[in-house]
């Protein structure tokens, strides 16, 4: 008797599939990411997919155009989906649309389960992620630092020009959907000029640019604030960055090698040192 050998259908994410596309992922120990797909569906940069095999999800991955860079993220597999190349079509699938939106550089960020997969597809080591995280402070009553503030509008230039700066990439559809007064801080210098940026997003996580350390650690220092005394703050560096680590290991945070950035495509005329949060695996 024949075997009957049941193919999955790569295809976009559309909203009905949130919530069960959500589940899987929190199954699989993979994070909460439902805020983050609802999102994502809204924002012509970003492409979510889906795996389906009989009308059930099985795998995911997002795709995010930042100009010419895109990013490869939110790749998950089913665990009995897996060992039988999936993951690797899946990862062509994204691939293959960020490349039809002119994106000639691809990046991500891989888990060890994830790399071999990408190294197959061409995906090279550009860096290492380095997690650190610290307790959270009660809510600052006291004075406050004179030179972090509220985002205004006519600060997005200056926040754009070192985005791009920090990080290579043209994230100006990203920034404009996420960078708000409510949501964003900057670090200013006496005649406040913006030298640094930190934006929370609708899920947990967020971007933080600073060339210099020292702003990136005050604005770190809202963060805990805003965490408060009962969760953990967190922040992102690249391995390459020995003096934002060594800042933060002086002020008490506990470093944490986390997985490798990787690249595929034209190099990438960036400056790690400035990064010091990520939006999120998807997003850089």
């Amino acid at each position: 008797m024949g075997m009957t050998v049941t193919h999955e259908t790569i295809r976009a994410m559309v909203r009905g599939d949130a919530e069960e596309a959500a589940d899987l992922l929190r199954r699989g120990d993979f994070g909460e990411r439902l805020d983050f797909f609802h999102w994502a569906l809204t924002q012509p940069a970003i492409g979510p997919i889906v795996a389906e095999q009989e009308g059930r999800i099985v795998g995911t991955g997002v795709g995010s155009a930042h100009g010419q860079t895109g990013w490869v993220g939110v790749i998950f597999v089913a665990p009995e989906r897996r060992g039988g190349g999936l993951g690797r079509r899946v990862t062509r699938a994204v691939i293959d649309d960020l490349e039809a939106r002119g994106c000639r550089t691809q990046i991500l960020i891989a888990s060890p389960m994830g790399r071999p997969i990408y190294e197959r597809a061409g995906f090279t080591v550009l860096d290492r992620q380095v997690r650190f995280a610290i307790d959270g402070l009660p809510p600052d009553d006291g004075p406050t630092d004179p030179r972090i503030r509220a985002f205004a509008t006519s600060d997005f230039d200056a926040i754009l020009a070192l985005d791009r700066w920090a990080t290579g990439e043209d994230r100006l559809v990203v920034l404009r959907a996420l960078v708000t007064p409510s949501s964003t801080l900057v670090a200013v210098d006496e005649e406040d000029r913006v030298r640094g940026y930190l934006a929370r997003t609708p899920w947990r996580g967020g971007a933080l640019i600073a060339p210099d350390p020292d702003d990136a650690l005050r604005l770190l220092e809202r963060r805990r604030s805003s965490t408060g005394v009962s969760g953990r703050a967190g922040a992102g560096v690249l391995a390459s960055n020995t003096a934002g680590r060594d800042a933060l290991c002086a002020a008490g945070w506990e470093e944490e090698l986390g997985g490798v950035r990787m690249i595929r495509g034209e190099p990438l005329d960036w400056h790690p040192e400035g990064i010091f949060g990520q939006f999120n695996g998807a997003l850089g």
